[in-house]
C-alpha cells in the first residue's frame, strides 16, 4: 500500500485537484502497485539455477557443478543486472576485477571466462537473450605447455630435501610416482592399499574405478608415516583428532608449502607431480596408452598434452620401432 500511495501522491502534483484526485484513486483501485528494487530487476541468480540444473542433467560432476557454482555466483555479486541487460563492457569491467582484485594467475581467469562463455551461450541457446555478451571476448593467451612443464630431476631433489616430516615425504613420493588425482587422492582409506602389489583401486572421473601404482619410496615413506601419526583412517589424515581425511586444500597447501622451501621458483601443486610423473613415464619410454590408462584419461590428446614429448623420447621410439 505505500507504494500504491506514493504514486497517487505523485500523480496528483502532476494533476492537482480535487476531481482529478477522485478519478486517480477511481484508477489506482484496481491494481496492486509495489516498488521494484534493483534485486526485483536482477533474474540472474534464478538463471543460473537453471544453468546448472540443466548441465546437472548433462552429466557434469558435482565437483564441476561446485565450481561452477562460484564462479557464477560471484559474478552475480559483482553484477547484478538482468540478464538481458548484461554487456560485453559488462563482462570487461568484470575480468578488470578478478585481475586488479583478486589476482587471479591466468590459468584460473580463463577458467572463469570458460565458464561465463558456457553461461551466456546456454542462455543464447534457451532464447533468454538476444545478444550474447561473450560473443567479443576472446580467450586469454599463454603459453599451456610451459605452464605445465614437469619438474626437472633436480627439482625432485630439492623438493624431497625440503619436507620436514613423514607426512609430507609420503605426500610428495605418491603423487609423483602414482599420477594421481588429487580428489582422487582425497577418498583413499588406509585398508584400500594393497601393500603387496603397491597399488589401490580410485575412482576418478565420471565414477570411474581405475587402478594406480606408486614406487617403492612412496611405499617405505608412507608406512613409516602410518606407523608414527596419532590416529586416522585416510592414507592422508589431519594431525589433530579426530583425524579426518585432509581436505583438499589443505594437501595443496601442503605440497606449495614444501614447493616454497624448496626454492622452487614457480608454484609447486598437486597437479604438477601428476605431470611431472606422466612426463617422467614418457620419456623413460612407457606407452602412451599405458600412460593414459594410468592417469584415467578418457581421450589420447589429454595424455598428449600432460606428457611432453622429448626430442630423446622421440628418437628413441624411431630407432626402436622404424630403423
Amino acid at each position: 500500500m505505500e507504494a500504491k500511495n506514493e504514486l497517487m501522491e505523485a500523480l496528483c502534483s502532476l494533476f492537482p485537484g480535487e476531481g482529478n484526485r477522485e478519478q486517480i484513486a477511481k484508477i489506482l483501485a484496481a491494481y496492486t502497485i509495489s516498488r521494484e528494487t534493483e534485486a526485483s530487476r536482477s533474474n540472474l541468480k534464478r538463471r543460473i539455477e537453471a544453468f546448472l540444473a540443466a548441465k546437472r542433467i548433462d552429466g557434469l560432476s558435482p565437483k564441476t557443478l561446485k565450481n561452477y557454482r562460484y564462479t557464477l555466483e560471484l559474478f552475480a555479486q559483482r553484477t547484478g543486472k538482468h540478464v538481458s541487460k548484461i554487456s560485453t563492457d559488462d563482462i570487461r569491467e568484470y575480468i578488470g576485477y578478478l585481475v586488479d582484485e583478486r589476482n587471479l594467475r591466468t590459468s584460473s581467469l580463463q577458467t572463469h571466462i570458460n565458464i561465463l562463455r558456457s553461461f551466456f551461450g546456454w542462455l543464447d541457446m534457451e532464447d533468454i537473450i538476444r545478444r550474447n555478451p561473450m560473443r567479443k571476448i576472446k580467450s586469454i593467451k599463454y603459453d599451456r605447455l610451459n605452464s605445465r612443464h614437469a619438474l626437472s630431476a633436480e627439482e625432485m631433489e630439492h623438493l624431497r630435501n625440503a619436507c620436514r616430516d613423514y607426512r609430507e615425504k609420503a605426500l610428495v613420493e605418491f603423487l609423483a610416482s602414482s599420477g594421481c588425482r588429487l580428489s582422487e587422492m582425497a577418498g583413499i582409506r588406509t585398508e584400500d592399499i594393497d601393500w603387496r602389489t603397491r597399488s589401490v583401486v580410485v575412482v576418478g572421473k565420471g565414477s570411474k574405478a581405475r587402478t594406480v601404482y606408486f614406487s617403492v619410496r612412496a611405499k617405505l615413506m608412507l608406512e613409516e608415516y602410518i606407523r608414527r601419526r596419532r590416529g586416522g583412517e585416510a592414507l592422508f589424515a589431519s594431525s589433530r583428532t579426530p583425524y579426518v581425511a585432509m581436505g583438499a586444500r589443505a594437501v595443496q597447501k601442503a605440497v606449495q608449502a614444501i614447493g616454497e622451501r624448496a626454492g622452487i621458483s614457480r608454484r609447486v601443486h598437486p597437479h604438477l607431480l601428476r605431470h611431472t610423473f606422466a612426463t617422467s613415464a614418457l620419456n623413460g619410454g612407457m606407452g602412451l596408452s599405458t600412460i593414459q590408462r594410468l592417469l584415467g584419461h578418457s581421450n589420447p590428446s589429454t595424455t598428449q598434452i600432460y606428457a611432453e614429448l622429448s626430442q630423446a623420447t622421440v628418437r628413441q621410439e624411431y630407432e626402436r620401432i622404424i630403423a
